[in-house]
């Protein structure tokens, strides 16, 4: 192997073992959530998975628009409004055998969510035949590129701006699931 295949496979493999870095050198985020809920794991999948439903299941959105693509294939664009305010979000793959879905947002708004890069996955497992567990996770950055950001747009701005999103999510999916099983 000549010294300079070896090198460039070198890089490689340090590359993908290290952290993940960009962004002039920003670390990569991320934060999990889990909810267990009282209602069979099909029937909550069903509610997760409305790319373009008007019954959104998360607080605040007031409308949830489908701006391109075949609701509930990868490919299709959403914009989510929090009154004036919009962020999009294209569903990047759907998995209705294993419930789970990724999707990212194509359009930041760091007003409404102070991240960039953002990127998340939520899935349903069945815990017996009337129960089942919801994960949401997600990677990001933070809002703010540069170093010295705002108070606003910092790692733990970040972090809890979207730990915040998706323990009102969670537990509000959690309050409507189990009100519908009832």
């Amino acid at each position: 192997m000549n010294s300079c295949v070896r090198n460039a496979a070198i890089f490689a493999v340090c590359l993908i073992a290290s952290p993940v870095k960009a962004l002039d050198g920003l670390e990569q985020l991320s934060v999990q959530e889990k909810v267990e809920i009282a209602a069979p794991a099909q029937k909550v999948w069903q509610r997760v998975i409305g790319f373009d439903g008007t019954d959104f299941w998360v607080p605040g959105v007031s409308k949830n628009v489908l701006i391109s693509g075949s609701p509930n294939e990868a490919g299709a664009v959403r914009e989510l409004f929090i009154g004036d305010a919009s962020v999009e979000e294209e569903l990047v793959s759907i998995d209705p055998a294993a419930m789970t879905l990724k999707y990212k947002i194509v359009k930041d708004n760091v007003d409404l969510l102070p991240v960039t890069h953002y990127q998340s996955t939520i899935s349903v497992v069945a815990k017996g035949d009337s129960a089942s567990e919801v994960t949401w996770s997600g990677e990001f950055f933070r809002g703010f590129p540069e170093s010295d950001p705002p108070p606003y747009l910092t790692d733990d701005a970040a972090v809890r701006g979207v730990t915040g999103l998706y323990q009102a999510g969670l537990g509000n999916l959690k309050k409507l699931m189990e009100a519908k099983s009832q």
